[in-house]
């Protein structure tokens, strides 16, 4: 017997082209953006672990009660990924990624969204 279970969470995987170059390079705004965003949808924070590198570039990692979130920009080409999964319920994190996008208004966006199921 094939078990398919119900759907156990909610991914985001974003790539946002075409981002203002002041705004890509600075990292206190992209922080306080993502820590706005899961405010608004209601994450839980726990902890959150952030480094700049030199000459460029940013990451961001923020652990939450309901799983994860991670940006990392790529200042030479524009661009920042954007990454989160939620276990809480179908499509949460959704406000937390449009907020995201709203802020940093990029050219272009890749994303994929899906539901997470697990399978025995």
């Amino acid at each position: 017997m094939k078990f398919i279970s119900n759907s156990i969470g909610h991914e985001i995987s974003a790539v946002l082209h075409g981002v203002d170059k002041k705004l890509i390079n600075d990292a206190n705004f992209l922080k306080s953006v993502v820590m706005d965003g899961l405010k608004k949808d209601n994450f839980t924070i726990l902890k959150n672990i952030d480094h700049e590198f030199s000459p460029q570039g940013y990451t961001l990692t923020v652990l939450l009660s309901e799983s994860h979130v991670a940006i990392h920009t790529y200042p030479e080409h524009n661009s920042i990924y954007f990454g989160l999964y939620s276990c809480k319920a179908k499509g949460h994190g959704r406000k937390t990624y449009e907020y995201f996008v709203k802020k940093l208004k990029p050219e272009e966006i890749v994303v994929d969204m899906k539901d997470i199921v697990v399978k025995k």
